[in-house]
């Protein structure tokens, strides 16, 4: 019986390019009047709908030079959605330290508000105590001889105490700059900025699945 081809590794990598959008202030305009609710388990809120130029998913498939295999709609799915992260106000929060999941998939990251300084923008991390810069795995659990849920635990509970951090990356904020990382790094906000959408940390995030054998800078 011949035997399943293994799945494409998932490389490492960030890439940036700057310019994502023709028109970025139209996008900031509808990032600003989306209504956006709190996430329970997750940093800053989020709009409760998606927005997809035409050409959105073609531009990300020419810029990465992978193929986009799932485009989801639904905003829980976190394709396309907008974000608002303030560092002041009622809304006022720490970024937390956290993977995207599906962990195979690619985040990507538009920043939208112009004049924000560059610390604002996505730092890479890695665990000071378990050396991970990934969400944890099974193999990573039995090295460490900790069950994967108690590791998990771990990472959550260190999310917001940033002297349990090497920073490894970061992009700085530009508006109208595109980020892109595979999703299960670790990773959050530098810093977020201001207390409402007039001037505060204003972000749109694609989440997708790819084809990873056709990623060309592999």
């Amino acid at each position: 019986m011949s035997k399943k081809p293994a799945s494409p590794a998932r490389p490492h990598f960030v890439f940036a390019k700057d310019g994502f959008y023709g028109d970025i202030a139209r996008v900031h305009r509808a990032a600003q009047q989306a209504q956006y609710h709190e996430l329970e388990h997750a940093t800053g809120w989020r709009s409760t709908g998606v927005y997809h130029e035409p050409d959105a998913r073609r531009k990300l498939e020419r810029l990465l030079g992978v193929r986009i295999t799932r485009w989801d709609t639904d905003p829980a799915q976190e394709n396309g959605v907008f974000y608002q992260g303030f560092a002041e106000g009622a809304k006022a929060e720490v970024p937390a330290v956290h993977a995207d999941w599906p962990h195979d998939d690619v985040t990507i990251v538009v920043y939208l508000t112009p004049g924000l300084p560059a610390d604002c923008g996505t730092s890479l991390w890695c665990h000071k105590r378990t050396g991970l810069t990934n969400a944890p795995t099974a193999g990573d659990a039995r090295r460490l001889k900790l069950p994967l849920a108690g590791l998990r635990a771990l990472l959550e509970r260190d999310a917001r105490r940033r002297e349990r951090w090497i920073e490894t990356d970061r992009i700085g904020y530009q508006c109208n700059r595109m980020v892109a990382y595979p999703s299960g790094c670790l990773h959050s906000a530098t810093r977020h900025f201001g207390g409402g959408n007039d001037h505060g940390r204003l972000y749109q995030t694609f989440r997708v699945g790819v084809d990873w054998a056709s990623f060309r800078a592999s």
